[in-house]
């Protein structure tokens, strides 16, 4: 397995619960842009969720809080199983339960909607302005989680202003 990281798990832990769990179904082990990737996973259950009737909308803080509530698991377990992983790169479940709060707060409810949730928060978990990379110093699987909750209300907030001066497109 030529794409795996020295950051990432040993092979003997590759298949344990949190490792399965904190990549995503390991999609957090892409070659590249692993968070991303991890996140579109979730824009393609997302565009799903849009096609069932009226659950969508109201899906997005469940599916946040469940995800928020995994992350904190896994991450704990990463954390206690692999001490030398502070916020590894192939742990994405935080940046699920992020996308799913950036949903949340939009209410939304339109492809343009998701995609625009998607590109927003991905700017601003990859950039980090203050106060998103603050958060990292938090410590323990709060840590891993926080910033990219920072960055999904950063994300919204951003929407939300846009929409407010009539610069987004509704």
């Amino acid at each position: 397995m030529a794409f795996f990281k020295e950051t990432d798990p040993p092979r003997e832990r590759l298949f344990s619960w949190p490792v399965a769990l904190g990549s995503l179904c390991y999609s957090g082990f892409a070659p590249r842009a692993r968070g991303t990737v991890g996140t579109a996973v979730c824009l393609l259950a997302a565009l799903a969720l849009l096609h069932l009737t009226d659950w969508s909308l109201s899906a997005w803080m469940p599916l946040a809080a469940v995800f928020t509530a995994l992350s904190l698991l896994a991450g704990a377990a990463v954390i206690r199983t692999m001490p030398k992983s502070k916020d590894p790169g192939w742990f994405v479940l935080d940046e699920a339960a992020a996308y799913f709060l950036t949903l949340g707060l939009l209410r939304a409810d339109s492809l343009l909607a998701i995609v625009a949730g998607f590109l927003t928060f991905r700017f601003y978990d990859i950039a980090k302005p203050w106060p998103v990379r603050s958060f990292e110093q938090i410590p323990g699987s709060l840590g891993i989680l926080m910033d990219d909750l920072a960055a999904a209300v950063l994300a919204a907030w951003t929407w939300h202003a846009a929409t407010a001066l009539g610069l987004a497109i509704s």
